[in-house]
């Protein structure tokens, strides 16, 4: 079932015309007690949208810029698990939109398009109640190249010429019953739903943290979400959070420096 506003059902919507961000907006809703589960909070421009590590996003218009509220119960842990579902959702309602593309979840919480971004997603609790997901996509236009950390895509290059509600109402349509299904059965079957679409699993990879550089091979996730490295020397070891490189193909060199559209 839809609502009027073109979401599935029990989504709710609040657009906003323009906003500092949509996130901000959110965390602002949840803090005076006008949350709602799965409400979302879209605007046609942000002004200081960001990513991950405060890195900024930027925000044209025509581009979807939206966050969710998910009511959680308190583990903030388990409710990260929730950027894997949104994945999951945004690559199926992507795929339905553009068929003309590849579409895969790059870990953390990046969605590709042929191996280029198309999506970047912010996870920002609110106490221990509420779960903002974050989610940016490059509608109608991506960044400027030579600025970023990796090379980027629009839907509109594969052949998509809706509009961003378009999108959001795909993306809700999957991740409704994506929710549901973790509050029901927990992690596995999200786990496995993404690593069913996930880029590089089995191939090398370059892991970039905060005082070090890792190379291995890509070898899953474990039951939490953090990545699994698989270093020949030195076996597996758990991945909290990092920047993700796929050296094979990507045809650029790895960045010196974090740089521009935050992910």
């Amino acid at each position: 079932m839809r609502t009027e506003n073109g979401l599935s059902a029990p989504f709710s919507l609040i657009r906003l015309d323009r906003v500092d961000s949509t996130n901000d907006e959110a965390r602002r809703l949840a803090l005076s007690g006008a949350a709602a589960d799965l409400l979302v909070v879209s605007a046609i421009e942000q002004s200081q949208g960001r990513g991950r590590r405060a890195r900024p996003w930027l925000s044209p218009s025509g581009n979807l810029h939206c966050s969710v509220l998910v009511r959680i119960d308190g583990d903030l842990g388990r409710a990260a698990q929730l950027g894997f579902a949104a994945s999951v959702a945004l690559v199926d309602a992507f795929h339905a939109l553009a068929p003309g593309a590849h579409f895969t979840c790059k870990w953390p919480n990046d969605v590709l398009a042929n191996g280029r971004k198309c999506c970047g997603m912010l996870l920002e609790p609110v106490g221990c109640d509420w779960l903002i997901v974050g989610i940016g996509v490059d509608v109608v236009a991506a960044p400027p190249p030579g600025e970023l950390l990796y090379p980027v895509a629009s839907l509109a290059e594969f052949g998509f010429d809706g509009s961003d509600l378009d999108v959001l109402a795909a993306f809700t349509h999957g991740f409704g019953p994506l929710v549901g299904e973790w509050r029901r059965d927990g992690f596995v079957p999200i786990r496995e739903a993404w690593l069913h679409r996930a880029r590089g699993l089995g191939e090398p990879v370059v892991v970039r943290l905060q005082d070090e550089t890792l190379t291995g091979l890509f070898a899953g996730l474990d039951a939490e979400g953090a990545l699994l490295l698989d270093q020949p020397t030195q076996g597996l070891r758990r991945i909290l959070a990092g920047d993700v490189y796929f050296p094979e193909g990507s045809g650029r060199p790895l960045p010196s420096a974090p740089l521009g559209q935050g992910d």
